[in-house]
């Protein structure tokens, strides 16, 4: 599955396997570079070999590339 058409899919709100969060979900970064910011979910940008999410931080405004193990939803 490219993550092109999965990810169009994803945006329109469909699930895909694998894919715990949702389009502006917030979540918390609970590990990482970025570990204690809270922000909520932009895109989805990769689905192998785990998903990654782009989370845009609430308090700066800046985002940041993020695995989903990294994160739990808040």
């Amino acid at each position: 599955m490219t993550v092109r058409g999965a990810g169009d899919r994803w945006l329109a709100g469909e699930s895909l396997p694998g894919v715990e969060f949702a389009h502006h979900q917030e979540v918390e970064v609970m590990l990482g570079a970025s570990e204690g910011r809270r922000g909520r979910i932009a895109l989805l940008l990769a689905l192998e070999p785990t998903p990654v999410y782009l989370v845009e931080f609430h308090e700066s405004g800046g985002t940041a590339k993020v695995r989903q193990s990294y994160l739990r939803a808040s």
